[in-house]
């Protein structure tokens, strides 16, 4: 009993043995030697096996750019006609369909040539379709990985253009003959995905002669277009990186006495670092697109020749941070103007005209510059042998007569009387006395006017120095206000230009 009933054979109520109409079917159509699923399912040889070949879309599971691997989650379609089965659905209680396991019937051995997996995974065992009259509809669920060509050159603007290339491993045109089931290959069951937009699919139907056998073999090209969303790299690439620019111009509105200008744009500098690590972590290791929201002016920076993918466009991310590394260069210029030696020699003309003349004007950079009026010989050197009368009217006219003393005045005064009369002998010799004490204060005096000259002349120098330096602030005051101008037009145009404009061009 036990036998009877695993065997699928009921016993009726009048004794008989029945067997459900499946498997009856089952049994006729599949007997050991009727069926082989190893031959084509025609009686002719020279008769072709069309098969029809869909494929239904249903996710876009994941892209991993640095693997150039699309995932996707698809139906795949098969339908042919097997001239080995039919019946007629009267002899079977109106049996029409018979769903049996896809290992019983010849399957065609349609792969998928760009696959980036191996080929012993990614079909699920499923049941296959046969109708009455031959026709058998297989469409197993896959998971298919393929291997599609990543372009990131406007990353991540980027739209990336993927494609399913399927056909027979080992039969030719002659044998099996693959056409395509429908043009599309959506469904209302698709999944969108969070990361990638679907934008069109197609189907084209190939012919391709390899250059292993003169025969034609039939595929059918599936092309998947899809863009990539680019809300999240906006909120985590791009808009730092704005605010970074913003950072890196900042530093040339820093007083450089400050002394933070160098620091501010090395830290910029190491900020773009790490932003250029989080977008190479995810980009493939390819060298033939460049993407743009990290390519350098390499031709700009190391003068090379370019190929026609980078001329392109040029990047964003590494070309602020070339702009921010020449602005610490430029910064360090600046600085150097700024903190000049005090023993600098004078602005030259041709400096004074096109920078504090032209670029002020144009840059509208007003510099107030402290001149000093240098009076040199105020106070003249006395040479020579003194005469008393002479050295007094040459002390008076410089002025210094309000600053002698009594004793000196009298002395002066009494040596002019002396001229218009005459001195007794007695009186020649007092006078000789005091001439002699005052000759030695006219001495002191002179010294005292020697050490005066040497702090005005000191003075003087110390005056000039600084006003050389400070002319030399006022270029470097004027070269920064222009460079930020400069880098400010730059980096409002490469944002435009690069981030907005060119993607969708």
């Amino acid at each position: 009993l036990l036998v009877f009933l695993s065997s699928g054979f009921v016993v009726g109520l009048d004794g008989s043995l029945r067997v459900p109409d499946e498997q009856r079917l089952l049994n006729r159509v599949f007997r050991a030697n009727r069926y082989d699923n190893s031959i084509r399912p025609v009686f002719n040889a020279t008769t072709s096996v069309m098969v029809k070949f869909g494929l239904t879309l249903i996710q876009i599971m994941d892209m991993e750019e640095k693997n150039q691997v699309l995932i996707t989650n698809v139906w795949l379609e098969h339908e042919w006609r097997d001239e080995r089965i039919k019946w007629n659905p009267k002899d079977y209680n109106n049996l029409r369909v018979l769903r049996v396991p896809a290992s019983k019937l010849w399957l065609p051995d349609i792969v998928l040539y760009n696959n980036a997996d191996d080929f012993t995974t990614g079909y699920m065992p499923s049941n296959a379709m046969v109708h009455d009259d031959g026709t058998v509809f297989w469409s197993p669920p896959a998971r298919l990985r393929s291997s599609c060509k990543i372009d990131i050159t406007l990353f991540p603007f980027d739209i990336q253009e993927c494609t399913l290339k399927f056909g027979s491993w080992t039969y030719d045109q002659a044998q099996v003959d693959i056409v395509q089931k429908s043009d599309s290959i959506t469904s209302p069951h698709y999944i969108t995905n969070g990361e990638w937009a679907l934008l069109n699919t197609n189907m084209k139907r190939n012919e391709v002669i390899y250059p292993i056998s003169p025969a034609v073999y039939p595929d059918i090209t599936i092309t998947i277009l899809i863009n990539r969303r680019i809300l999240y790299y906006i909120l985590n690439i791009i808009l730092p990186c704005v605010w970074l620019n913003i950072l890196s111009l900042l530093a040339f509105c820093l007083p450089p006495d400050a002394g933070e200008k160098i620091t501010l744009g090395i830290t910029v500098l190491l900020s773009y670092s790490v932003f250029m690590l989080l977008v190479a972590d995810s980009m493939p290791a390819t060298s033939e697109f460049v993407p743009l929201i990290g390519r350098a002016i390499l031709k700009a920076l190391f003068l090379q020749q370019c190929n026609e993918s980078i001329m392109i466009c040029r990047i964003y991310l590494t070309l602020s941070m070339a702009m921010t590394s020449i602005s610490v260069i430029l910064t360090v210029g600046v600085l150097k103007l700024h903190h000049c030696s005090p023993h600098q020699t004078k602005v030259p003309n041709w400096i004074r005209t096109c920078v504090l003349k032209g670029l002020g004007r144009l840059v509208r950079c007003r510099c107030i510059r402290v001149k000093h009026n240098h009076k040199k010989n105020k106070y003249p050197k006395i040479r020579g042998n003194f005469d008393n009368a002479d050295v007094c009217l040459r002390l008076v006219n410089e002025g210094i007569n309000g600053r002698m003393s009594p004793l000196f005045r009298s002395s002066c005064d009494h040596d002019s009387r002396a001229r218009d009369q005459d001195i007794t002998e007695e009186g020649s010799l007092r006078l000789q006395s005091e001439l002699a004490k005052e000759y030695k204060e006219l001495s002191l005096l002179k010294e005292i006017l020697r050490y005066i000259q040497i702090l005005v002349s000191k003075k003087d120098e110390e005056e000039e120095e600084v006003e050389v330096m400070n002319e030399w602030r006022e270029v470097a005051q004027v070269i920064d206000r222009f460079l930020f101008l400069l880098f400010l037009t730059v980096t409002m145009s490469t944002t435009l230009v690069l981030v907005v404009f060119i993607p969708y061009i």
